[in-house]
């Protein structure tokens, strides 16, 4: 028995020193012998990412902030990672995010959400140029200008619900309306099928809860990536007993599902539904279906994860950037009583349509619209790129292919070389034609390139920028008497945590609200 206990000990004693030694030599390598150890940067994050764990989990969204302080110590370009380069250099940027040469995906990022069949988690350029052009013609100026009368019909919905809390005495929760109102929009486009949470008591708080808790659980899923797969095996009621949020994320997929199989089952019952409903062509997930794809680009297992990827991504994005863009607006009594002018001299009946193409000519809505887009970021944290076979270059650095490097909305629409004054709203910015050329090619609340939200280009035409500027229009055209309630830029709006998407100070916040007066 002691010699059995004898050799147990030396075999644990032999595996700690084994596993010593690796470590130490990881490090050695990552510190001395990497191809990125000619690169600055803090060398405790080039050994480990435990680094950034720190910054992103424990800190909880930090490392985006960190990131741009060690800009300031170690120059434009650092290394924040063993495998990952930071470009703070917005001359870079179209390099990067380039449009015609090949750009894989980090898996690294993408393990956030668990989403790899979907055209936005997809890692590899090539199979992401397939997704994407089955799905490109969905999203044409065409068809969205085929949606307006729905995004019409939802921004009204909202100030017909926005009333009933105001004949009640109570507070408007606007930012979760938002949410309403874009998913809304969103499932009946994609879906025929509106979820109706415009309609929902309280405008579904659950729901507002669910898309901000998505990449909030999914930040600690970078570094543990098998956490999602599992937790998605497990029925959500039972996850739902010992974390409520987790719960209703996983109900949200299983949602998807069931609509994915309910249309795989039934495809002509449901484009005859979707033609009694929209007056149009069928689904995308119709379109997808009898699209020139190979079988398993049609499978149930993709098509749900395109379904959960679209709608998640295309919710909180438009929807943060309508609460941004009315906060400020209401901050800054003297420029909403501007953009109301130019909406009565467009029309003064303030209940009237006001079709799309009239309101996207107005120069001082779409100057609203771009800076809340800057001040809302799209998403918050860093997006990488990797150039699978070129070299890029940077000064006098030459980066290898096959290496993440990553540049960061939040910093660049922060640059005060380009936007004086970056953390005020001053539409005003925008509004002289060759200076707005200018700016936006340092707009990427969106990014760039081949890679570029589908729905979200907001410099040519997009399913967001139809949503913003008639919600927009609609909502301060309705309501002349409103006031903001207890919401404060620092508590509520601003973004002081990167949690994938934008968060502010007090991450239980309800987001913007409102009183108003009829």
């Amino acid at each position: 028995m002691e010699s059995l206990l004898a050799r147990i000990q030396a075999g644990w004693v032999y595996a700690v020193i084994v596993l010593v030694l690796y470590v130490t030599g990881l490090v050695v390598y990552r510190l001395y012998f990497s191809p990125l150890s000619k690169f600055p940067g803090p060398k405790l994050a080039a050994a480990t990412l435990l680094y950034e764990f720190y910054y992103d989990v424990v800190r909880r969204g930090q490392y985006t902030f960190k990131i741009k302080e060690l800009h300031k110590q170690y120059g434009p370009i650092i290394r924040i990672s063993p495998y990952e380069l930071h470009v703070n250099d917005p001359a870079f940027y179209e390099t990067l995010y380039s449009q015609h040469s090949p750009r894989d995906k980090s898996r690294f990022l993408l393990n956030i959400f668990d989403l790899h069949k979907s055209t936005f988690g997809t890692e590899k350029h090539d199979l992401h140029r397939i997704r994407r052009a089955a799905i490109n013609p969905f999203f044409s100026r065409q068809r969205i200008l085929r949606l307006e009368p729905v995004i019409q019909h939802l921004s009204r919905r909202l100030c017909e619900r926005s009333e009933d809390f105001a004949r009640a005495g109570e507070p408007i929760p606007l930012a979760r309306g938002f949410s309403c109102l874009v998913t809304d929009v969103l499932t009946e486009y994609i879906l025929t099928e509106s979820y109706n949470y415009l309609g929902k008591p309280e405008w579904a708080p659950h729901w507002h809860r669910t898309v901000r808790s998505v990449p909030e659980y999914g930040i600690a899923a970078k570094y543990v990536p098998w956490i999602l797969p599992t937790l998605k095996a497990i029925p959500p009621s039972w996850v739902a007993v010992a974390d409520p949020g987790m719960g209703m994320v996983l109900g949200y997929y299983k949602a998807c599902e069931a609509k994915i199989r309910e249309i795989m089952n039934d495809k002509e019952r449901s484009i005859e539904k979707a033609k009694q409903k929209m007056s149009t062509l069928p689904t995308l997930f119709h379109e997808l279906l009898d699209a020139n794809l190979p079988p398993e680009e049609k499978s149930f297992a993709r098509l749900s994860e395109e379904c959960q990827s679209i709608v998640g991504a295309g919710t909180e994005t438009t929807a943060h950037a309508l609460e941004v863009i009315c906060f400020h607006l209401l901050d800054n009594p003297d420029k909403l009583q501007k953009l109301r002018e130019e909406l009565d001299h467009l029309n003064p009946d303030r209940k009237a349509t006001i079709p799309l193409c009239e309101l996207e000519k107005l120069p001082y809505l779409s100057s609203v619209v771009l800076e809340g887009l800057r001040l809302s970021y799209g998403v918050g944290t860093r997006l990488q790129r990797i150039a699978p076979t070129e070299t890029l270059r940077y000064a006098e650095y030459t980066i290898p292919p096959g290496t993440p490097v990553s540049m960061t909305a939040y910093i660049q629409h922060h640059d005060e070389s380009i936007f004086p004054h970056s953390h005020k709203f001053i539409p005003e910015r925008w509004l002289d034609p060759v200076e707005r050329r200018r700016l936006e090619k340092y707009m990427v609340a969106f990014s760039r390139g081949s890679r570029q939200c589908v729905g979200m280009n907001i410099q040519n035409y997009s399913l967001a920028r139809a949503e913003l500027f008639i919600t927009l229009s609609t909502f301060f055209r309705w309501f002349q008497h409103i006031e903001i309630f207890d919401t404060t830029r620092e508590d509520d709006i601003d973004m002081k945590h990167d949690l994938f998407l934008p968060r502010p100070g007090n991450l239980q916040s309800e987001g913007l609200q409102v009183k108003i007066y009829l």
